[in-house]
């Protein structure tokens, strides 16, 4: 056909998808690139051109044809959905989930669509929203093992961890092989307060796949909980070996030396720790402790203020601070450091009641109750003015009362605070 008419834009886009179909990436990509240079117009070139070049990670180059595709042809759902994947992984996660809903308005069947929306939303702190798309994703297609990994992942966040439980389990049956939702599974179970299964299926999990670090180091964390300190060393040991780069590992494990009595031990393993992560505030706190123990107070000093540096919301690495402060002699230092350390701990139970008021109006807005759901909103911005959740589950409460003018402004504190909303 090209042979025939080499001006053809149509023919070199048709080649492309031959040749993209028979494996020859490069060379497909080449052929969308010549249908496009001879026709910019053609909509379906421009839209092979850019999720081809997606699949290869030229991300940047993906979104320059994908928006042209989207330009040339709006109600296009898969050029809209892999817009939108391509505009979440540049951070854009506002821009993506316009676009997976447009892909879904167009192809309300396409499953992907749902359970991209799904996880972008669930980036965004709206696991309401998350879990509606996630679920729908998995009922339009039922053996996606994705879908239900994440679906499972967004029950937990919403605190419902026995539907998590449920969901990650039929998963595991029907993929026994998908580590990820394995590892989750493990995860939820813990939540349960079901140790015992959790460290089987961590225990699978390393049979099955005995190079995962992190499978390794979950199951050494499971039989930490469950008091079993020699089978969590080998486990964790086995996880510092697989990766490492890990940080957690040599931290996990040396709270696990410092438990069993080998401090010595431990301080190597936070030291090794520091040296894959130097501002782990964890580890300078837990060497401090240790030579506060031991009667070296300038050394935990040391240690202590590097943590409050490091973790200057941490009440505990004050109180301890203090604490050695005082010890040393140091009375003026002594009386600001756990003054501090006071004023730490109302902040932090001042949060922890936020994040009861922010699940409180959620429900109330899942009953479409918008005034007693606004009330608690704002009781939660009380308690925490900077919790970025607070202010954008009020702007969503705001919109559906008609307020927008306001909603609009919460939502923009809530995107000031962190909010990728």
């Amino acid at each position: 056909m090209i042979a025939a008419n080499p001006s053809s834009a149509r023919a070199h886009d048709r080649l492309g998808f031959v040749l993209g179909k028979q494996g020859a990436t490069a060379d497909a990509i080449d052929e969308f690139r010549k249908a496009v240079s001879l026709d910019p117009a053609l909509a379906d070139a421009q839209y092979h051109l850019g999720a081809t070049l997606w699949w290869t990670k030229n991300i940047d180059a993906a979104r320059q044809a994908l928006e042209a595709a989207v330009r040339l042809r709006p109600s296009h759902a898969e050029s809209r959905y892999y817009l939108g994947l391509t505009k979440r992984q540049q951070g854009d996660v506002g821009g993506a989930i316009v676009d997976l809903r447009a892909a879904i308005k167009s192809d309300p069947s396409l499953a992907v669509a749902h359970m991209q929306l799904g996880v972008a939303l669930q980036e965004t702190g709206d696991i309401d929203g998350a879990i509606a798309s996630l679920e729908r994703a998995t009922t339009l297609d039922p053996a996606r093992p994705d879908a239900a990994n994440s679906l499972g992942l967004a029950l937990m966040q919403r605190g419902e961890a026995q539907r998590a439980v449920v969901t990650l389990r039929r998963t595991v049956e029907q993929h026994p092989e998908f580590g990820s939702a394995r590892l989750n599974l493990g995860t939820a179970l813990l939540q349960t307060g079901a140790i015992d299964e959790a460290i089987a299926e961590y225990r699978e999990l390393t049979r099955r796949e005995p190079e995962n670090a992190e499978a390794f180091y979950d199951l050494g964390l499971a039989l930490k909980q469950h008091d079993e300190f020699d089978a969590a060393e080998a486990a964790l040991r086995s996880a510092l070996r697989l990766d490492p780069k890990m940080p957690e590992a040599p931290y996990t494990l040396g709270v696990v030396l410092w438990q069993t009595g080998r401090a010595d031990e431990a301080i190597a393993m936070f030291r090794d720790a520091l040296s894959r992560r130097a501002e782990y505030a964890d580890a300078h706190y837990m060497l401090g402790t240790i030579f506060k123990q031991r009667g070296d107070l300038e050394s935990a000093l040391v240690e202590f203020r590097e943590t409050t540096r490091l973790n200057p919301s941490s009440a505990e690495a004050f109180r301890s601070l203090g604490q050695t402060l005082a010890a040393s002699h140091d009375a003026a230092g002594a009386s600001a450091a756990l003054a501090e350390a006071d004023r730490l701990t109302r902040i932090k139970a001042d949060s922890q009641a936020a994040v009861f008021a922010i699940n409180a109006g959620v429900e109330r807005l899942r009953r479409n109750d918008i005034a007693a759901a606004i009330a608690r909103f704002r009781e939660a911005i009380r308690l925490a003015p900077d919790n970025p959740q607070a202010h954008y589950q009020l702007s969503l409460a705001l919109r559906r009362r008609g307020a927008l003018a306001d909603a609009n402004a919460e939502l923009e504190t809530a995107r000031r605070l962190g909010c990728r909303c």
